[in-house]
């Protein structure tokens, strides 16, 4: 397996890891990461470095609950869905 060079602009310096074999799309989540800081470093205008990535993983940890909170209720809706669908086609058989 090649490992992936990935490269995440902070603060306006740059860090370059090796992507663990494990992390699909690891540009694409560094990218979001920086975009990320960015954000919480302009609504805190004059917050300190680790104020903005202490926001950045609050906000991120957040979207994460958030995402998997819908997630759950999804997959209950659609358990509710089939079971409904197969109480109708056995009554319906």
């Amino acid at each position: 397996m090649v490992e992936e060079l990935i490269e995440i602009e902070l603060f306006g310096q740059s860090y370059t890891f090796k992507a663990s074999g494990q992390v699909s799309r690891p540009q694409e989540i560094a990218d979001y990461v920086a975009g990320q800081v960015e954000k919480a470093r302009d609504a805190a205008e004059a917050a300190s470095k680790f104020d903005a990535l202490i926001l950045t993983v609050l906000s991120i940890a957040n979207d994460y609950f958030e995402m998997r909170r819908s997630h759950q209720n999804l997959v209950r809706d659609i358990d509710d869905r089939c079971k409904v669908l197969i109480d109708h086609l056995k009554t319906n058989m």
